[in-house]
């Protein structure tokens, strides 16, 4: 979904081709989500089909062809950012499926897994660090702040992970008393 209106706000200010619109919404997010060429054709593509963005002027150097908003695309733009957002954690995410499953598969036997899981999140806080700081030091104060947010989750779900290894689960996942 964000890909979606990525590519939208992007060509809010102006038109681009899709070479363009990949490099630049890399560049926004720091590096921090790289996206396939083709998938920001299809997503082109399908924007172009439900008549968000429209092409603009004939195709140009190696048959790209450069797109703009359209006056749809302008209001879905709009609607999305004034629409509050649901948060990051949804519980069909990975994590809480294996941890419902490892607790019925492994009789209750999470430690390995939650062991493993933490050192992934640990791992995660340094890099995090390490791309706060370089955005700092390259003036992208909006990119550090969203590399904030995802400091502060990851540490939620650090100090969740340190909760859970603290519990004994039953077989059915509840905790023991």
């Amino acid at each position: 979904m964000s890909l979606k209106y990525g590519v939208l706000g992007l060509l809010k200010g102006e038109p681009l081709h899709g070479y363009e619109v990949k490099n630049r919404f890399e560049a926004m997010l720091g590096g921090t989500w790289e996206v396939n060429v083709g998938q920001i054709y299809t997503t082109l593509q399908r924007l172009e089909r439900d008549g968000l963005v429209r092409p603009v002027g004939p195709r140009g150097d190696r048959g790209k062809l450069a797109y703009e908003l359209s006056p749809d695309g302008h209001k879905a733009l709009d609607q999305w950012l004034a629409e509050p957002d649901s948060g990051p954690q949804q519980l069909h995410e990975d994590i809480y499926v294996k941890l419902l499953l490892a607790t019925r598969i492994a009789n209750g036997g999470l430690q390995p897994m939650l062991a493993r899981q933490k050192r992934a999140y640990l791992q995660r806080l340094r890099d995090l660090n390490r791309l706060e700081e370089r955005a700092r030091r390259d003036g992208r104060i909006d990119l550090a702040r969203l590399i904030r947010g995802a400091l502060l989750h990851t540490e939620a779900d650090l100090k969740w992970m340190d909760e859970l290894s603290s519990e004994r689960f039953g077989a059915e996942g509840a905790p023991k008393e």
